[in-house]
């Protein structure tokens, strides 16, 4: 008798131990999720300062024009010979696979601080989508045709490198 309920709790014991590992499928194969790396928690604004911003893009009287959790922006008059905008976002469920395949021109893959990212331009406006863990993405924009424009949108890498060092 003592054999038999040895033999049973053994088995108990197995099967309990398989219902438990977490990966062990019912071939004795262990399958393992891709790890994601993890959601940065990114700072009010991408943690940026207006006069830092500004001096950083080469944007004389820019001011912060909105604020709220996920989304910023920043205008500048024409009084440089253009207006500008520049907008930060942090899309928060959303992977950079989905935001690449709602860019409707030619986007190039970029590496910032390590991480993927997308890059794209058109006649008035640059932007720069890097992935920030998780299924989230930092998003920095900048609108305008002024005449620093190539060069500001070459800032556009540093910004969101300062954002995700910023964030961790």
């Amino acid at each position: 008798m003592w054999k038999r309920v040895a033999a049973v709790a053994a088995i108990a014991i197995g099967v309990a131990g398989c219902a438990h590992s977490g990966g062990t499928s019912t071939t004795g194969m262990t399958t393992a999720a891709p790890a994601a790396s993890p959601a940065l928690d990114i700072g009010r604004c991408g943690s940026a300062d207006t006069g830092e911003l500004g001096r950083t893009l080469g944007i004389a009287g820019l001011e912060q024009v909105s604020v709220n959790p996920l989304r910023c922006a920043w205008a500048a008059g024409s009084a440089a010979g253009a207006g500008y905008q520049v907008v930060f976002a942090w899309f928060r469920g959303s992977s950079l696979a989905e935001r690449r395949g709602q860019v409707t021109g030619q986007a190039t893959t970029v590496t910032v601080s390590g991480r993927s990212g997308i890059a794209w331009s058109g006649p008035a406006s640059c932007e720069l989508a890097v992935d920030s863990g998780g299924r989230d993405f930092i998003d920095w924009t900048l609108l305008g045709a002024g005449p620093d424009r190539d060069r500001q949108c070459a800032v556009l890498p540093q910004l969101a490198a300062d954002t995700l060092t910023k964030a961790g």
